[in-house]
């Protein structure tokens, strides 16, 4: 089910491709200055979350940038969610309810990738073209473990994670960080919980780090370097986001189970 909540929380930030960035901007958008920066900040660790390296991840996912309906790269779409999952990481066990269960449905998608590799026609290369060839072959009712099933819950989870992450710098820092997360999750993931997730999250939220804690977790002391880079990873993660699920919409599998 696609809650009203959720539309509701999207509003002004989807559905007007033309707001969306080009293949020009998004060139553009790395000035000299950031290029720099990011020869500075190359010393990062790994694990740590990198608004650099998510903003790469992310790019690398549209394959065609100007297109509303730019095929989607699995293997890019699978990288570009575990540089995002490292964000979380540095939160703790507080948001191991989404770390745990996409590190787990990555898992599969990752599976279906490597096995179609050994084919000679590729049918998980991209999103769409992974969808379309379940749906052709009658998979995704009869395979309980399947791409378009697993894919739809990471899908789900991409949202509240767009909305946290824009929320930490759209909103005021004087705004709690708990009740930023609980309106983020409300809007989001909070319809497709059983009640002992829901109230097992409320509680985690309210052991989050504070705002100023959070900036430093992202920003890594260069906020102002970064800020615009960050909302630019953040309106291409939607854009990406718009894309799948306008491709779930017409197939009418915005509802599967």
């Amino acid at each position: 089910m696609h809650s009203s909540s959720n539309h509701e929380v999207r509003s002004g930030h989807s559905g007007n491709f033309s707001n969306h960035l080009t293949t020009e901007k998004l060139k553009d958008h790395r000035s000299n200055d950031i290029t720099e920066l990011h020869s500075k900040t190359n010393t990062y660790s790994s694990n740590e979350f990198n608004v650099h390296r998510v903003y790469d991840t992310w790019v690398a996912i549209l394959q065609e940038p100007n297109n509303p309906k730019s095929p989607i790269g699995t293997q890019d779409y699978i990288d570009g969610y575990k540089e995002l999952l490292k964000f979380f990481d540095q939160l703790g066990y507080i948001f191991k309810f989404v770390k745990d269960d996409v590190v787990d449905k990555l898992g599969i998608l990752q599976t279906f990738v490597d096995k179609d590799k050994k084919r000679t026609i590729l049918h998980f290369d991209t999103i769409q073209k992974a969808i379309e060839y379940e749906t052709e072959h009658n998979l995704i009712k009869t395979n309980p473990i399947n791409f378009t099933r697993t894919l739809l819950r990471l899908h789900r989870a991409l949202l509240f994670i767009i909305e946290f992450l824009r929320c930490l710098v759209d909103r005021p820092l004087s705004e709690n960080t708990t009740i930023i997360a609980t309106q983020c999750y409300d809007a989001t993931l909070y319809n497709y919980h059983g009640f002992f997730i829901r109230q097992s999250v409320k509680v985690g939220f309210r052991m989050l780090p504070s705002r100023r804690q959070l900036d430093e977790i992202i920003f890594h002391g260069h906020k102002t370097e970064l800020f615009e880079q960050y909302k630019t990873f953040i309106k291409i993660i939607q854009q990406i986001y718009d894309i799948i699920q306008t491709f779930y919409e017409e197939k009418k599998y915005l509802q599967l189970p």
